[in-house]
């Protein structure tokens, strides 16, 4: 049988878990650049579309069952 070997000591991490929590989408919009223009893809289901107080005049029906309008920021 060989000699006993003692166990290596180790020293606690510095390693510290950190957790991202994406941020909540403002509305349901999506965002992309136009042109380099900020853009933004506002979207409503027909519920949501039927509670508004002021819908918004440009937005258009899509056959998927919602509602949208684009923005330029």
């Amino acid at each position: 049988m060989g000699t006993p070997v003692k166990a290596q000591e180790f020293a606690p991490s510095c390693v510290e878990l950190r957790l991202y929590v994406e941020p909540v989408p403002e509305t349901g919009a999506v965002y992309w650049r136009i042109n380099g223009f900020r853009a933004r893809l506002l979207i409503w289901t027909v519920a949501e579309w039927e509670k508004l107080e002021r819908r918004p005049a440009d937005a258009q029906y899509h056959p998927s069952g919602v509602w949208c309008a684009l923005r330029l920021d």
